[in-house]
């Protein structure tokens, strides 16, 4: 370098990096002395011993690349995916997917504080179904096998939550395609209950009370098959029988024999087999449920108290309940079995005509009598040896059962016993046969969780309609409709965008003013049963300068979100990302005082500043002022004084807010006023329901992670959180939560949480939490809460303005007054900058109070304590006086001179009529 360092000694060289996040590092050549510092290329790198070579590390810690863990992931995949992409579908709702036990509640972290269910078959593979917290299916993803998750849940971050260019999520979801539930189908149910009445698959309704073992159905299809068997014993001292045991056994091409056994135990318990192994449930504590399970290859299985289920591969499910010492069971099966199934469970067709079908091909009517379909159903009486084994009791050899007309002649009293069945054959049946309302009451109970659960089965949320891609400029308002094949739908927006506004009837106006990271979320809801859908449109914004250059094809994500940006092709008169700059080079204003050059740009920056010229800055160690200091109470009323790296180092004050003179002495400015007594707090009480059974620690951090995140950061902390005692039966908790907010004075918080808060907490509750929990936080706090409602938000406490004034003090100059509005909050305002001053007075605050300067105008002079008194100058009323004066005799002059001249011009031109020529 040919640079003489003695020619320039107070140049002072920053030498580093900085890497635009707050990370910087300098060289070590800049505390070397000048005559060694400007000499890089002599520096010796001891670390690689190469001279002139520096290595900077420019980040701050190390970070992971998401496209580069994308690429290394799909890399590992095979070739070409191989699972069977259209056999598997998500239950379209999370209260339809609680019903279908192919699928399991499991915590695995997917979609950030939405619950899951998971499905698994070893011959179709694995799906997961991530739900929102109106129940609404948010997406489906497939997983090779249940102990993946975290690796599927880590390769999907990879590329796609975390990957900024859309085509990684594309080549993603070439392997793991998305699942949506547009193939779901539910699982065909059968029911057998109380003593014993049985709904077949084609839902036809019987009573049947025979005694033994019994086939209740065998079906079979290319790829496995399923065989249910169930054995009954007499009921008591009744004339009745009710099932004491079941068994199952499936089988698959993929899979070798399954068996599961339910066998009745003393006080309502099951034990259950799994081939003729006891089965040892162990408790889940990352279970959403919080229920006992046991999980092995082929087939998962639950316990819920005196409830045992157990699926199949992910194809068949049986549900057993003890009640009243009698077994009940339901049996679901997949539509691969239909019109391949023979027993008591009929045959499954979707004609129920035909379901009392018998060994030798006969068939009985749907309308025969009680004794008819008695001797039908011993028809598939086992008599060999079942899946059970031998009994250990002995059965009566000729039994015949009590039918309903019998009970009805022969019980006088039948009409008080069963008066609390509600007219339900089936639970007047069992309470006479048994003489227990309790024993009838469970059957009509079970009867009546039967058909809901049916129902809710087949209830699908609303369709959505419209635009699956937005796409708009930058400023300009896009109109999108979308509708409903259902009816009674509202659609509203999951997250208040400023940008976004839909109406109920699902017309969407997009205006987007601003790239930030946002997610368009379109629900629909029926408003008679609650059920809701959600569609995330993929939205695309272009910021281009014009709407011409816009790429909408070539997109990048915006953060997290579902936000891309368009491409922009510039011109040859602009350049920048968003082809917002010029290439004119001045067209940028330059730093003050230095010029600007065309063609090259701006000019070096004023002495003693370094820059680039358009951007200038004082040195960090200036030589100039280095001798110079303040004088001794320069800077009035607590300002900062410094001296200025200028040339003539001059003084120079920072003031506090409500000064406006350089030497923080004239006030006039507004400023945020100062607290003086503590301020009572904003408390308000929620009444919140989760089914997570989550604990107290958990609903208070939650709570308070969801009210530290509204709009207005307010919150302070919550006081109460109370649980309520539990309703019988339900999986609902419910807590009251007492929570409080502090008021401050800048801003808009007490406008906020006087009139806003209830509203923002509502909707606050509406949406799952944002973020992913880590056990080391910790208690957990993305427990999902049922939505609230207005009803269940009580305000405890709340101050008017009037009110929250008293606390409020403005310190400094005299005359400052408190003025409120709601979007700055309260403010010391000066009356100087509220027209103190009249007719053009120049107002001035001092220390003893605000102060007019009067001035004149026009032929008026203002004077008064606020110059609101007016004089009129006597100079001005002389001159105005003599002026008048002057007008008017020019005005006599002008007339006088007229009348002559027209008088002359008269006399000239007249002669007498008699004169002679």
């Amino acid at each position: 370098m040919q640079w003489d360092v003695t020619q320039r000694p107070s140049n002072s060289v920053l030498m580093g990096f900085s890497s635009g996040d707050g990370h910087y590092e300098n060289s070590p050549l800049t505390l070397l002395p000048a005559w060694e510092k400007y000499r890089p290329d002599q520096f010796l790198n001891s670390s690689l011993g190469v001279r002139g070579l520096q290595v900077y590390r420019l980040h701050r810690e190390e970070r992971p690349n998401p496209r580069l863990r994308c690429l290394q992931w799909l890399k590992s995949q095979p070739q070409w995916p191989h699972w069977g992409w259209n056999r598997l579908s998500c239950p379209c709702s999370w209260w339809q997917g609680l019903q279908d036990l192919r699928f399991q509640p499991i915590s695995i972290g997917w979609g950030l504080g939405s619950r899951q269910l998971c499905s698994f078959s070893s011959w179709r593979g694995g799906v997961c179904c991530s739900y929102g917290p109106w129940g609404e299916l948010l997406e489906g993803w497939r997983v090779q096998n249940p102990w993946q998750f975290d690796q599927e849940l880590e390769a999907q971050n990879w590329c796609c939550r975390w990957n900024d260019k859309p085509s990684f999520c594309i080549l993603y979801q070439q392997w793991r395609p998305r699942i949506g539930c547009a193939g779901y189908r539910p699982l065909r149910p059968a029911w057998m209950f109380g003593d014993p009445h049985i709904t077949t698959l084609d839902g036809a309704n019987y009573t049947f009370n025979g005694l033994g073992d019994f086939l209740l159905v065998r079906a079979k299809d290319g790829n496995s098959s399923f065989l249910l068997q169930g054995r009954t014993a007499l009921t008591g001292s009744a004339q009745a029988s009710n099932f004491i045991a079941f068994a199952a056994q499936y089988n698959s091409t993929s899979l070798g024999p399954i068996m599961v056994q339910w066998l009745l135990k003393p006080n309502d318990t099951i034990q259950a087999r799994l081939n003729n192994q006891t089965v040892t449930f162990e408790t889940n504590r990352e279970d959403a449920e919080g229920q006992e399970t046991f999980n092995t290859t082929g087939v998962v299985m639950t316990r819920n108290g005196s409830l045992v289920s157990a699926s199949f591969d992910g194809t068949v499910t049986i549900s057993v309940i003890a009640l009243s010492n009698i077994l009940h069971a339901s049996c679901s099966l997949p539509e691969e079995y239909q019109n391949r199934t023979e027993g008591l469970l009929g045959v499954w067709n979707n004609n129920p005509d035909d379901d009392f079908r018998m060994p030798n091909g006969s068939t009985i009517s749907r309308s025969s009598s009680e004794e008819m379909f008695f001797h039908y159903g011993m028809t598939w009486r086992i008599n060999e040896t079942s899946l059970l084994g031998k009994r250990d009791d002995q059965l009566p050899s000729n039994f015949t059962p009590v039918f309903f007309s019998e009970l009805l002649r022969n019980n006088s009293s039948s009409e008080n016993l069963a008066s609390e069945c509600n007219g339900n054959q089936q639970c007047i049946y069992d309470t006479l046969a048994t003489g227990s309302r309790s024993t009838g009451l469970h059957t009509s109970m079970l009867f009546r969780q039967y058909q809901e659960m049916n129902a809710t089965l087949n209830q699908y949320p609303p369709s959505i309609e419209g635009d699956r891609v937005v796409e708009a400029h930058i400023g300009k308002t896009k109109l999108f409709q979308y509708t409903s094949s259902s009816k009674n739908v509202t659609f509203i927006l999951r997250d208040n965008n400023t940008d976004c506004k839909l109406f109920e009837n699902g017309t969407l106006l997009w205006t987007p003013t601003k790239v930030e990271p946002f997610t368009l979320e379109i629900l629909a809801r029926n408003v008679k049963d609650n059920l809701s859908s959600v569609l995330q449109p993929k939205t695309v914004v272009c910021a281009c300068k014009a709407e011409s250059q816009c790429l909408y094809n070539q997109t990048s994500r915006v953060g997290n979100s579902s936000l891309e940006v368009a491409g922009c092709k510039c011109d040859k008169n602009t350049f920048g990302p968003y082809c917002n700059l010029s290439t004119d080079l001045c067209e940028e204003a330059c730093f003050p005082n230095v010029t600007c050059v065309r063609g090259k740009g701006c000019e070096a920056c004023p002495p003693h500043l370094t820059g680039d010229g358009r951007h200038c800055a004082a040195l960090e160690t200036p030589l100039l002022c280095q001798n110079k200091s303040c004088p001794v109470n320069y800077c009035h009323n607590h300002g900062h004084c410094y001296i200025s790296q200028t040339e003539g180092c001059q003084p120079t004050c920072t003031c506090p807010p409500a000064f406006t003179d350089s030497r923080c002495f004239l006030a006039g400015n507004s400023f945020t006023p100062t607290i003086s007594l503590e301020l009572p707090l904003r408390i308000i009480q929620m009444s919140l329901s989760e089914e997570e059974n989550a604990s107290a620690a958990e609903v208070n951090a939650s709570v308070a992670y969801r009210l530290g995140n509204l709009e207005v950061r307010a919150f302070f902390r919550n006081s109460q959180v109370e649980r309520i005692n539990p309703i019988t039966g339900s999986t609902l908790q419910h807590w009251k939560v007492t929570s409080t907010f502090r008021y401050r004075p800048r801003g808009p918080v007490i406008d906020f949480l006087n009139n806003r808060l209830v509203d923002a907490i509502v909707e606050a509750f509406l949406q799952a939490p944002n973020r992913r929990w880590k056990r080391s936080e910790g208690p957990r706090n993305n427990v999902v809460f049922q939505p609230l409602s207005r009803e269940d938000v009580r305000s405890v406490m709340a101050l008017n303005v009037s009110t929250l004034e008293t606390y409020f003090k403005c310190d400094g100059y005299e005359g400052y007054r408190l003025v409120y509005s709601p979007h700055s909050g309260v403010t010391c305002v000066s009356p100087c900058s509220q027209g103190y001053c009249e007719h053009g007075g120049q107002c001035q605050h001092l220390p003893q109070g605000p102060s007019c300067k009067c001035v004149s105008f026009s032929i008026y002079t203002s004077w008064g304590e606020r110059c609101e008194h007016l004089s009129m100058k006597l100079g001005a009323f002389f001159g105005i006086l003599f002026g008048a004066l002057g007008a008017l005799l020019l005005l006599g002059v002008v007339t006088f001179v007229v009348l002559r001249f027209w008088g002359c011009s008269k006399a000239q031109y007249s002669y007498p009529l008699d004169s002679e020529s």
